[in-house]
Order: C-alpha cells, then structure tokens, then sequence
C-alpha cells in the first residue's frame, strides 16, 4: 500500500465519522415557558421543528438558535445548513421544573404545583399526554 493510499483512507475514514457525530441525535430538557441556547457547528440554513406545540426556535444569528419550551411533550429539532447537510438534531423534552415541583393528582386530572416556602398550584392548563395515576383508583366498597 502506498502512502497515498492510507492517506485517503484515513480521510474518508474521518469525513465518515464527522458525519456521522452531526446527525446523532442529542437529548435536550427544557421547561415550559423557558429557553435553551444552542451553539451550531456551522451556518443554519433551514430549522425543522418536529411539534411546533411542544417547541420553537428562534433563530439569532446563522450560527446560534434557541429552543423554548412551549408545551409539554417531546419533539425533534434539526437544522440543515444551505446544502441540505444536517448540522444539528436533537429530541426536545418539555417538562416541568425537576426543583421545586410536584405533580399532585386529584382522581386522574395531574396537577402542577411550584413549591418554596408554600406551594402554588399552576394553573395555567399543563398536562402531559404520558400522564399516569399515582395510584389505582381503590375498589368500590
């Protein structure tokens, strides 16, 4: 094998794995109403949001997005730069904060409430679709 050769496998080899750590996908945790910063590897040239009820981008500059938490659930957002090349995918989770809040359940209907000193039901229509009862509702005696 001549040096050329090795040479150009090792750069095919690499171009490979480049692109392969681009479209793995990252997981992102953001709570509702709130915001994440993302720093792109290169210029954005078109933003893909899986469920725009769950989450949204705001696009800063070419190399710098946001994604906010609009509703609860999850959702995928991938950015392409102008060739079509994928630069960035992630799976947005939306949830409630992990601090400070407890999910109390009243029959089957969750309920969401941001504690400190006291505890504060929000009441600003959340519920997440994988919701589940704490507990079996008990049998009729």
């Amino acid at each position: 094998m001549t040096k050329q050769m090795i040479m150009a496998g090792c750069l095919a080899l690499t171009a490979l794995l480049s692109a392969g750590a681009a479209e793995a996908a990252s997981k992102i945790v953001v709570e509702k109403n709130h915001s994440t910063r993302v720093v792109l590897p290169a210029s954005a040239g078109s933003v893909i949001v899986g469920n725009p009820e769950v989450a949204d981008v705001t696009v800063v500059d070419s190399r710098t997005i946001y994604i906010i938490g609009r509703g609860f659930g999850r959702s995928s957002v991938s950015v392409t730069d102008s060739a079509g090349r994928n630069i960035f995918d992630a799976d947005v989770m939306v949830g409630t904060p992990v601090e400070g809040g407890v999910t109390v359940y009243k029959g089957l209907k969750p309920s969401t409430m941001i504690c400190s000193r006291t505890c504060i039901e929000q009441t600003d229509g959340m519920q997440s679709s994988s919701s589940t009862p704490a507990a079996p509702p008990s049998p009729a005696s």
